[in-house]
Formats: structure tokens, C-alpha cells, sequence
């Protein structure tokens, strides 16, 4: 092998020992998610509060892509990345403590901002179908009051994480998702009962869970780095300057994103009782396929994908491109049959007691049919937009997602009349479609050529297999109707039973047409236990 092709190779097992560690820890934190779902389905189901609850958690959360997961960290690992290859320590922590300090003051001023403008927000734009249940608007206002702070906390916790990102350490902040969930159950839990309403105790679930976000991953900043900060109020520095310039489009596409969530929850909320909330249930599930394998990804190539670009390596940056659009492919293809096919069942086992009744799990299995078409586009564009960012390119993903902000716009209104919140759960698939589109039209003039013709054959034959496992599903189906089952513990079995029978026959089927990206993950696993 040669010295490049050596050299690719030792990328690609690095990305997946990294990704395996960060899909363990998400693993754990997304069944814990659907846990605090349970919470929430036992306690609220589908009701009124349950929906204010929903939306009170959705506004502050918004904001959250232009704060924390979004603009500010694509900003600011490739910037941070080119300190740490300097070398400078007194550089790097002088930029340090000076966005430290701009960030923090920000989004307490954004959260105080927020608490002031709820009252007006929820009543201007929310209260012509809440207004009919009595007290839904105040519960409403109160309940996304008591969430705003939940932003500061998660944006500090989020600009901690990316440092250790950065630094290639991403087990600590993988799991403190897991810390988050186990907060909202806890307090769910504990307090529920006592408390005027259950969704008060879910939202300081919320508080708690962002401050011990926090808190965790500071020693790992202490003992596994050298890199330290302070208060800085000469905010901008040479850095911090570079870091806002890169910002600027994200934050444009950022509050095109809130305008797009925005505008979908507005439509929501005038469509039947219990939309909003069968929306929020179905994307659950879908974000447990994401954020198990996908989000891992994309995480881990950012910062890979910035040291290839500040190096020049361009091949490089080409080979991690098409070795993580090809995992992509062999985790969401599959999962959006089993998705489709699985999802009624599924939904009844985790949700379907207390407050959430079969009404709710026909909504939201209704819900999530037309979110698990959007799997593999969603992966798709969240892998290509990397790309941009470690070129310090947030212009184009802004101008894109504007545009398909407006369609997803249109979509909602179109679709949400003939098939009511179904309809904007595909708005949201075929918006994200056309989005990985416009990407790989984009990246060929960025990148040049990355084989799309022997990349499309690749993702063809595991469309065929995911094809074979749908068909071996629907036969246990058939064979076996779970709508005849009565007991929980029946259905568990028969789900696994299902999961199991597709599984085996797609990894199988891969392995006969030669796509076994699995193998892959495998090797490097067995390296890194040998190292």
C-alpha cells in the first residue's frame, strides 16, 4: 500500500474509532431520550400541555443552531484549529478568554431578550388555536420563560465542547447528553406529581441538565489539555474578529433555519389538537437513527476536515468526504424501511400508557413515516456542509439553506392541508433532498469530481439491500400481525424478532454485493484494541 493510500486508510480508522465512541456514548443517550419521552408521553400524552411544553422547549432551543451546535461551532474549530497548529500558547489563550467572554455576555443578554418578548411572541403568533382550551397560552408563556435560560448554559457547555473537539477528545462531551436526559427524567420523575403542572418539572429537568452539561466537561478541559482562558473584555481581537466574519452568513442561515422551525410550528399549532406534540414524538425517533451513527460523524470529520484543508491536502479532503457519505448511506437507507414499516409497533411499546393513548400513537406513527424519508438526504447534507465549514465557508451553506428554508416553507403550507402534520414532515424529507442536491452540486466546483458515478453504484447496491430487508420484515409481518398482540412483553419480543430478521438480511445481502462497510468499522476497532 502506498505511503497516501496508507495515510487515507489510517484517516478512515481513525473517523471510525472516534465515531464508535461517540455512538456508544449517544447510544446510551438517546435511549435515555426515549425514556424522558416515556416521561413525557406518561404524564402530558398528546394533551394541551403537552404541546405548550413542546413549544416552550422548541423557541429557546432555536437558537441553539446559531449559539452552540451551529454557526459558532463551524466558526470557530478552524479557526482554533490553525491556533493549536501554531503553537502560541499565550496567543491561543488570549483568543480564548476574549470569545469566551463575547459569548457569554451575548447569550445572557439573548436569554433576558427572550424572557421579555415571550408574552407578545406566544400570543401574536400561537393563541389562534390555543386560545380555545383555557389556559393553554398561559401555560405556554410561563413554561418558554422558565426555558430561556436553559440557551446560556447549553451555548457555554457547546463552546467547552468544541475546544475538546478540537483537540480530537470527543468521548466526555458525547456523553453529556446522557447527563441532560438523566435531569429531565429525574426531575420528571421526582416532581412531577408535586408540581402545578407535570411540565413544569420536565423544564427544570431542562436548567439542571444544562448546568451539569457544563460542569462535567471542565475537568476534562483541566487535565486532558494545556489549553486555559479567562475574562477578557477586549473582545476583538485579530481572532475573535475571524471567527465573528466566518459567523456572519451562518448566523444569517441560522436565523433562516429558526424562520423555517418557526414558521412549521406555527402551522402545527392551527392544525388538530396534539399536532405539535405528534410532530416532536416522531422526530424523536428519527433523531435516534441521526444521532446514533450520523451526528457521530459528521462531529468527528469537522475537525479532520480542517486539518486536511489548512495542509492542503484536497484528495484528502475528497477521501473523508466519500468514506463518510458512504457510511451515511449504509446506516439510513436501512433504517428508513425499518422506520417505516416498524414504526406503529414501536410507538405503541415506548409511549402508548398514561396520558398517550392509540389516538396519539396513530398521529404519531402518521408523523414519522414521512420523517423517515428524509433520513439519508438529512445525513447526506449534514456530512457535505462540513466541508464548507473547514474551508471557512458558511456563505454558501446560508445561501442554500435560505432557499430551502423558503421551500420548506411552501411545502408546510401545501402539504399540511391535504395530509395534515404528515404533511409537514415531508415538507421537512423533500426540503432536505433538494438540499444534499444543491451541496453535491456545490462541492463538484469546490472539489472537483469525487467519483459520483462508482459512489452512486456503491449507494445503489445498498438500496437494493435495505429493499431485501424491508421485504423480509413485511413477510414476519404478515406472518406474525403485532396488531393482534395484547401484551408489552409480546411486542418487545416481536420487535426485536422483526429487528433481528431485517438485520441479518441486510447485512447479509451487503456482504453477498460486497458494500460491508461494517467490516470496516470492525478493523478498526480491533486495531485500537491492539494499540
Amino acid at each position: 500500500m502506498t505511503e497516501p493510500a496508507d495515510k487515507r486508510q489510517n484517516v478512515r480508522s481513525s473517523l471510525l474509532r472516534s465515531a464508535s465512541v461517540m455512538t456508544a456514548m449517544t447510544l446510551l443517550s438517546r435511549v435515555l431520550g426515549l425514556v424522558r419521552e416515556q416521561v413525557r408521553a406518561l404524564y402530558l400524552g398528546t394533551s394541551a400541555a403537552s404541546d405548550a411544553f413542546g413549544l416552550a422547549a422548541t423557541i429557546p432551543n432555536l437558537f441553539r443552531r446559531l449559539l452552540a451546535e451551529g454557526a459558532m461551532t463551524a466558526a470557530f474549530i478552524p479557526v482554533f484549529a490553525e491556533y493549536l497548529k501554531r503553537g502560541d500558547e499565550e496567543e491561543t489563550r488570549t483568543f480564548l478568554s476574549r470569545f469566551v467572554t463575547l459569548l457569554t455576555l451575548v447569550v445572557v443578554a439573548l436569554v433576558m431578550l427572550g424572557i421579555l418578548v415571550t408574552p407578545w411572541l406566544i400570543e401574536t403568533f400561537f393563541s389562534s388555536e390555543f386560545k380555545h382550551v383555557p389556559g393553554k397560552v398561559q401555560l405556554t408563556i410561563w413554561l418558554t420563560q422558565l426555558m430561556w435560560p436553559y440557551l446560556a448554559l447549553v451555548s457555554v457547555a457547546a463552546l467547552i465542547q468544541a475546544i475538546l473537539n478540537t483537540e480530537k477528545i470527543f468521548a466526555p462531551s458525547a456523553f453529556t447528553p446522557v447527563l441532560l436526559n438523566a435531569s429531565i427524567i429525574g426531575c420528571g420523575i421526582g416532581f412531577a406529581q408535586s408540581m402545578p403542572n407535570p411540565a413544569h418539572a420536565l423544564v427544570a429537568g431542562f436548567l439542571l441538565g444544562g448546568l451539569v452539561q457544563i460542569l462535567f466537561q471542565v475537568p476534562f478541559l483541566i487535565r486532558w489539555t494545556r489549553i486555559r482562558f479567562g475574562v477578557d473584555f477586549r473582545f476583538f481581537g485579530p481572532g475573535v474578529r475571524r471567527v465573528l466574519w466566518i459567523m456572519v452568513p451562518g448566523i444569517w442561515g441560522a436565523g433562516i433555519y429558526q424562520i423555517n422551525v418557526f414558521v412549521s410550528q406555527l402551522i402545527a399549532s392551527t392544525l388538530e389538537g396534539g399536532s405539535i406534540a405528534s410532530l416532536q414524538y416522531g422526530i424523536r425517533l428519527q433523531e435516534l437513527v441521526l444521532g446514533l451513527f450520523v451526528v457521530s460523524v459528521a462531529q468527528v470529520i469537522l475537525p479532520t476536515l480542517s486539518h486536511q484543508t489548512a495542509e492542503g491536502d484536497d484528495e484528502g479532503v475528497r477521501d473523508t468526504l466519500v468514506y463518510a457519505i458512504r457510511l451515511m448511506a449504509y446506516v439510513t437507507l436501512p433504517s428508513t424501511l425499518a422506520l417505516i414499516l416498524l414504526g406503529a409497533p414501536i410507538i405503541r411499546l415506548l409511549f402508548q400508557f398514561g396520558a398517550f393513548d392509540a389516538t396519539s400513537t396513530a398521529k404519531t406513527a402518521y408523523a414519522l413515516t414521512f420523517y423517515a424519508l428524509g433520513l439519508f438526504p438529512i445525513a447526506l447534507a449534514r456530512v457535505q456542509a462540513q466541508v464548507f465549514f473547514a474551508h471557512k465557508d458558511q456563505k454558501t451553506p446560508a445561501l442554500v439553506a435560505a432557499f430551502v428554508a423558503l421551500v420548506n416553507i411552501a411545502l408546510c403550507f401545501l402539504l399540511s392541508q391535504p395530509l395534515g402534520h404528515g404533511g409537514i414532515a415531508l415538507a421537512g424529507s423533500v426540503a432536505a433532498l433538494i438540499n444534499s442536491l444543491l451541496f453535491a452540486w456545490l462541492l463538484r466546483g469546490k472539489l472537483g469530481s469525487i467519483g459520483g458515478f462508482k459512489l452512486g453504484l456503491r449507494v445503489l447496491r445498498l438500496t437494493l439491500a435495505a429493499l431485501l430487508m424491508g421485504a423480509s420484515i413485511f413477510a414476519y409481518a404478515a406472518w406474525w400481525k403485532h396488531a393482534e398482540i395484547d401484551n408489552r412483553l409480546v411486542l418487545a419480543l416481536w420487535i426485536v424478532g422483526a429487528v433481528l430478521v431485517g438485520a441479518l438480511t441486510y447485512v447479509g445481502a451487503c456482504r453477498i454485493m460486497r458494500v460491508d462497510e461494517l467490516s470496516g468499522l470492525f478493523k478498526a476497532l480491533r486495531r485500537r484494541g491492539k494499540s
